[in-house]
């Protein structure tokens, strides 16, 4: 069918993430009013969804800290090319699981903690923190064993960019998240 979205399986829905095993869709508001307590510790894929837009509405400044002298803010039209229309998934990351913080809590708070301005290490996402209404986006987690996360993310990215034909909006082009 002309104009239709051909939906890839893994990648297009919540509900598709639901059947691989991912758990959560806690808003960030949720989760910082509870210091993510519902995300597992343990080594796993995380991801930020959100429902499908048009071209969302971009905040001028990121929200997040400089970090190491480097500017998290992205240009307008930069970000407006990384928008990918009809995708539910944002980012995609990962918790190895080498440490307390590289397990999924602490992964999503450091993100959540770096989007509130606070000086911690969580540089990948950084995108996201210049998205209008962002309190409203969404964390999904998959548990993996620790020899399983990175070959997980990097499945659930190559499943993304088969599709659509790019990254997530806010995994940066360069950077190996998986």
């Amino acid at each position: 069918m002309k104009g239709a979205v051909v939906q890839a399986p893994g990648v297009a829905t919540a509900a598709d993430l639901r059947e691989q095993g991912f758990e959560g869709f806690v808003t960030f508001s949720a989760l910082r009013a509870d210091g993510a307590a519902s995300v597992p510790v343990a080594p796993g894929v995380w991801v930020v969804v959100h429902e499908p837009v048009a071209l969302p509405h971009f905040l001028p400044r990121s929200t997040a800290p400089a970090w190491r002298g480097q500017e998290p803010t992205l240009p307008p039209d930069a970000l407006a090319a990384r928008w990918v229309p009809h995708a539910c998934v944002l980012y995609v990351g990962v918790a190895p699981g080498a440490g307390v913080r590289h397990l999924l809590r602490q992964q999503v708070k450091r993100f959540l903690r770096f989007g509130d301005g606070r000086n911690v290490a969580h540089w990948g996402g950084r995108a996201i923190w210049q998205l209008a209404g962002a309190g409203s986006l969404r964390v999904a987690w998959r548990v993996a064993p620790p020899d399983g996360v990175r070959a997980a993310a990097a499945g659930l990215l190559r499943a993304f960019e088969e599709h659509h034909g790019m990254r997530p909006f806010a995994n940066e082009p360069e950077e190996d998240e998986a």
